[in-house]
């Protein structure tokens, strides 16, 4: 992996992994890896503006592929397509961190990469619903995707991605291999996560049974979910919140964490000198920000992380997120 992520950005390794994440999805037609590589090659590494510009150059032209087939009938191409403008959509969101809460662009490349994903289901053989999860006073959005035929009984996996995925992605991490394997696919955005973050302004918690365990209710009411047959994937930081999770949400036949996070606030203390660490622990706030905007300056995933971080987790300070991530950890129990 390290050689891949050099391949693409060799100066700037934030950009070289989210380049080869997009690639990643080329097994089952979120990218093409020649088109990937030719984006790379027109960004600036450490532009965040060029980034954005050029996937979204390359999503556009996917859009326009996808409705030439259509014209054509060729629905297979245009479902290709419209899975890669998806994919490259999400990809050109990606560093728009500065004001997410009001970033115009941000939100129009969000809605084109989800509707470009549902073009893309209206054209599969799979039987694809749009859901609404109830939780709490409102609801969480989601897929429900099974196999083609009557609704059944099956083996249902529940996808809970991490701290920056989307529902979407499930499609090209783990919803098309498990439906080629008989598999029913649920995915949701949860709090800090996708549509439930961007339209309804719901954070991440830490306590994420609060959250997991309406979404397993939802699963059982369906006809298509075998009731003892539910495994529950959590991925990346969803490796977390699922383990958090399944301590006491127990109806899952099985959990699948990629990765197995412990302590996900470690990720962010890490990055702390010492002196930092000391500092925040007596609140002195200031220093903080001052040592964060320095290492936020020299690194371009240092800074993405902060920034999301106090977007996903509804704070307003560095200071804060540091103190704010120390509660996502498995040392409770």
């Amino acid at each position: 992996m390290a050689f891949l992520m050099k391949h693409f950005f060799p100066r700037d390794s934030s950009f070289g992994y989210e380049a080869l994440r997009a690639a990643a999805y080329s097994n089952y037609g979120g990218a093409d890896v020649a088109e990937v590589i030719a984006i790379c090659s027109l960004i600036s590494p450490g532009d965040e503006e060029s980034w954005m510009r050029e996937w979204r150059v390359a999503a556009d032209r996917a859009v326009r592929g996808a409705e030439a087939s259509l014209s054509a009938g060729n629905n297979m191409s245009a479902q290709e397509a419209f899975l890669r403008a998806s994919n490259y959509y999400r990809t050109a969101e990606f560093y728009r961190r500065r004001d997410p809460k009001n970033d115009e662009v941000a939100e129009e490349l969000t809605r084109l990469s989800t509707e470009s994903f549902n073009s893309a289901m209206k054209l599969t053989a799979h039987n694809f619903d749009e859901i609404r999860i109830p939780y709490e006073k409102t609801t969480l959005p989601g897929f429900f995707v099974s196999p083609p035929g009557p609704p059944v009984p099956r083996p249902t996996i529940i996808f809970n991605g991490g701290f920056d995925s989307v529902k979407e992605e499930a499609w090209f991490a783990i919803a098309a291999p498990a439906l080629e394997r008989g598999f029913n696919v649920l995915a949701f955005d949860g709090p800090g996560q996708g549509e439930a973050l961007r339209r309804q302004g719901l954070v991440f918690l830490p306590d994420w049974e609060c959250v997991l365990s309406p979404v397993v209710d939802y699963a059982l009411s369906r006809p298509e979910t075998a009731p003892d047959k539910i495994v529950i994937f959590g991925w990346s930081m969803g490796g977390y919140l699922v383990a958090r999770a399944a301590a006491a949400e127990h109806r899952a036949a099985a959990i699948v964490l990629d990765d197995g996070v412990f302590d996900f606030g470690s990720a962010f203390h890490q990055k702390l000198p010492d002196p930092a660490r000391w500092m925040l622990n007596r609140h002195w706030d200031f220093p903080i920000e001052l040592v964060a905007k320095i290492m936020m300056s020299l690194s371009t995933g240092l800074r993405w992380g902060i920034l999301n971080a106090k977007w996903t987790l509804g704070v307003d300070s560095a200071a804060e997120v540091f103190r704010e991530v120390t509660k996502y950890t498995m040392t409770i129990f």
